[in-house]
């Protein structure tokens, strides 16, 4: 390491120089690149990953934090649904809730799931609490992908009676009230989830 760069668990201030671009990549949440070298957005604790040859800063409020980032799971309702993709509203980020939250993000049909969805509505339907992951930003809306089986419908309804629907398989519900059986890309925690999911 350049013995002009910062070390791990120092302090730096706004501003401060923390390396060279030909050293590190920087973090674009808290640092920012000038005239090649790599400076502090904010004063925090300075953090290196040196396999990914990164550095950026970190504070206490970074694990409170309720903005939204690239490798955030939320908690959301979908609120829409079209032909190649659906909407999700937030309610939590990384398991902060959210009131009156003004985050919203599409889950594209290439998105869902390993295997091959034809139809949208057979994998989620309205009102479906389901847990994703960001993988992207797009301009005031965030991408989101279920692709994993810790991701996709933690709960569900039945769309004809309303009573919440059990699991049969590992992408069949049935409604114990009317005996209705609807599929979904389901979570392997479905309804299983220690976490509140009515707000």
């Amino acid at each position: 390491m350049n013995e002009n760069s910062k070390k791990k668990n120092q302090i730096a201030i706004t501003g401060e120089k923390l390396g060279v671009v030909e050293e590190f990549l920087p973090d674009k949440y808290s640092t920012y690149v000038k005239d090649g070298e790599i400076r502090a957005s904010k004063t925090g604790m300075i953090q290196l990953n040196r396999k990914k040859c990164k550095i950026e800063i970190e504070t206490h409020q970074s694990d409170h934090r309720k903005s939204v980032r690239e490798g955030d799971v939320v908690f959301g309702t979908v609120a829409f649904i079209r032909k190649y993709s659906i909407g999700v509203i937030f309610y939590t980020i990384n398991g902060k809730l959210l009131l009156n939250s003004p985050y919203m993000g599409n889950i594209h049909v290439s998105q869902i799931s390993h295997k091959y969805v034809d139809n949208i509505s057979e994998a989620f339907q309205l009102t479906d609490i389901i847990r994703a992951k960001v993988v992207a930003k797009e301009g005031t809306e965030f991408s989101l992908s279920t692709i994993g089986k810790e991701f996709g419908v933690v709960h569900a309804d039945c769309i004809i009676c309303g009573d919440a629907l059990e699991k049969i398989d590992y992408n069949k519900l049935r409604c114990p009230r009317c005996g209705h059986v609807e599929t979904r890309k389901l979570a392997d925690d479905y309804r299983n989830v220690h976490h509140a999911l009515r707000f």
